[in-house]
C-alpha cells in the first residue's frame, strides 16, 4: 500500500529532495573553466514607439515573409532612411541633438 504524504511540515518538507540547494556545491563549474564567449553584436537598447497600425501590419508581414524578426525589419528600414538622408545631414542632426541633451543636464 502506498505511503501517505504528511502535510504537517509545510511546503519545504514536500519539496525536500526535489530542489537543489545552491550552497551544496553541486553543479558548480571549476574556476579554471570559463563559459564560452558569445559573439557580441552592436550595442542595443529597448525602446517603445507608437506606430500606425497599418505600418505595424506591414512590418509584421515582411518579417513573416522574409523569416526575420520585426526588430531586423525595423533596423533595415532605419538604415535605408539614414543612408537616404546623407552623411552631412545625419551628422548635423546628431551634433545638434547631443548639444540639446547637454543643455538639459
Amino acid at each position: 500500500m502506498a505511503r501517505k504524504k504528511s502535510f504537517s511540515g509545510g511546503i519545504n518538507s514536500l519539496l525536500e529532495g526535489s530542489v537543489r540547494d545552491p550552497s551544496s556545491g553541486k553543479g558548480e563549474s571549476r574556476p579554471d573553466e570559463k563559459a564560452p564567449a558569445r559573439p557580441r553584436g552592436p550595442k542595443t537598447k529597448i525602446a517603445s514607439f507608437v506606430v500606425n497600425t497599418s505600418t505595424l501590419d506591414i512590418m509584421r508581414a515582411l518579417a513573416y515573409w522574409e523569416r526575420k524578426k520585426i526588430k531586423d525589419i525595423l533596423e533595415e528600414s532605419m538604415q535605408q532612411l539614414i543612408a537616404g538622408k546623407g552623411d552631412a545631414y545625419v551628422e548635423k542632426a546628431l551634433v545638434e541633438y547631443r548639444k540639446s541633451i547637454e543643455e538639459d543636464r
